[in-house]
């Protein structure tokens, strides 16, 4: 399976410097189980010595913890293999629950910057207008804790903001070249493959109990299940499958032989066919705008078929989708008829009115479902506080700030395109920028301020955008 070569591929050491000595790997890995066992002992008063459960779940902790300082590479790779895994599989205790996925993330992010004090001329991305917005990002959220509605979340808050940009600076450190940009795509696509899997055994036998499903009822009162693998809502499963498969249709539609066709055509028709299963119709928005965008940065010379191809299949296979997806469809363009899509449109009613207060300095981080309930509309659900609108809920969160922090990022994915237009879209930079534009296009109607994978494709983007060339084969 091609995924399991670019995992291998991937976990390599390196260029540039030395492999460290295993001892000191062993020793590191060592001390932190030590500690990890004396916390444990510490925190579990009139125990006298660890459960086997803490023991196992802080060996699990301490060895990705020493892999991902040890290589901030290899750290990488394991985080996107754990990242659907943030919400789910804890390894610490009730009161302060963490998964694998969190400590792969410090780990990650602390090997990295050890890595920028010793050699920060090679550890440094470049600096691009897109991530000086995403850095901004995070001043604004820490300029909102002077006026925020709860001082506490907001500082948390802006804490994973800064973490979340500190990820999006070692992913564009490692994607600095073409071919490291190219592995973590791949990477990403078969992750997502993996996910369709899990979502599929969801769907077929939900009494199981694996994952999380979301279930509610249609106006026919049939009841639709809704698998989200291990996200907490299927919407953000729909986010990360619509973005690898548009991905996986930017490299297919540049493929030089039937082999590497297959090779993208059949990850892409997974994770398409996956990001149906989930009933997003916030996804299934944006990947029919991604989809447009795939056919426009097409070879010029393929364009004109692959247009007519696409109409074709897109009407050809009509007839075959389920009641269940064609009875979905339509509410989209009936916003009143389901409580939850109408609650969208009227929020964005709620949140204009929202900034004749806080346009200033904002609700704060986390501030907005605090400040919302007197200006909810009638008619929207009452049980909706959480925004469901990034670009508007920004603004209202952080005030003029984030406004300001807003119009760099949109400013600096224009120039990222730009560039990658003027360069004739090469494969793996179309792949990136159809999946993050899809993930912008889906941030109208969720509220994707954390979402990990709209920060990892516009770290990709910003980093493909001044590659110097291109990689043979993408």
């Amino acid at each position: 399976m091609p995924g399991g070569s670019e995992v291998s591929g991937a976990i390599a050491q390196e260029p540039g410097h030395a492999k460290p000595p295993a001892w000191r790997i062993v020793a590191l890995a060592a001390v932190m189980v030590l500690a990890s066992v004396a916390a444990a002992y510490i925190s579990f008063a009139g125990v006298q010595w660890p459960s086997v459960e803490v023991l196992f779940s802080g060996t699990i902790a301490v060895t990705l913890a020493a892999v991902a300082l040890a290589s901030p590479r290899n750290g990488l790779v394991l985080l996107l293999m754990a990242i659907p895994l943030f919400d789910f599989a804890t390894l610490g205790p009730q009161n302060a629950p963490f998964t694998a996925a969190h400590v792969l993330l410090g780990g990650t992010i602390l090997g990295w910057l050890a890595r920028v004090v010793r050699d920060h001329k090679s550890a440094l991305p470049t600096p691009t207008p897109l991530l000086g917005g995403l850095g901004l990002l995070v001043i604004a959220g820490l300029g909102s804790l002077i006026a925020s509605l709860a001082p506490a979340t907001t500082a948390f808050n802006t804490f994973r903001l800064l973490a979340l940009f500190l990820l999006a600076m070692v992913v564009m450190w490692r994607a600095s070249t073409p071919e490291g940009a190219f592995s973590l795509v791949r990477l990403l696509v078969w992750i997502a493959v993996a996910l369709v899997g899990v979502e599929g055994v969801q769907y077929l036998m939900p009494g199981l109990g694996i994952g999380r499903i979301a279930t509610q009822g249609l106006e026919s009162t049939a009841l639709l299940v809704r698998p989200a693998a291990f996200f907490l809502d299927p919407n953000f499963l729909a986010g990360y499958l619509s973005a690898a498969a548009l991905a996986c249709g930017a490299m297919l539609v540049r493929a030089r032989s039937w082999h590497e066709g297959l090779v993208w055509a059949v990850p892409g028709a997974i994770t398409a066919a996956g990001m149906l299963v989930t009933f997003s119709r916030t996804a299934w928005v944006g990947f029919a705008v991604g989809m447009v965008l795939v056919l426009l940065t097409a070879p010029a010379e393929r364009r004109k078929k692959l247009v007519i191809i696409a109409v074709v299949l897109a009407v050809a296979a009509v007839p075959f989708l389920p009641a269940s997806i064609t009875a979905r469809v339509a509410t989209i363009f009936e916003p009143q008829s389901t409580g939850s899509l109408s609650t969208r449109y009227l929020m964005v009613v709620s949140s204009v009115q929202m900034l004749g207060q806080y346009w200033l300095g904002g609700t704060g981080l986390g501030g907005f479902e605090l400040a919302y309930p007197p200006y909810r509309q009638p008619g929207s659900l009452a049980r909706i506080l959480h925004p469901h609108q990034l670009f508007l809920a920004m603004w209202v969160e952080m005030g003029l700030l984030g406004l300001l922090a807003e119009l760099m990022i949109v400013a600096g994915i224009a120039i990222a395109w730009r560039r990658l237009h003027v360069r004739g879209y090469p494969g793996v930079s179309a792949a990136v920028l159809v999946g993050a534009v899809a993930l912008v296009v889906e941030s109208f109607f969720q509220y994707y301020l954390y979402f990990e994978y709209l920060w990892l494709f516009l770290a990709l983007l910003a980093a493909v955008s001044v590659h110097r060339k291109e990689v043979s084969g993408a």
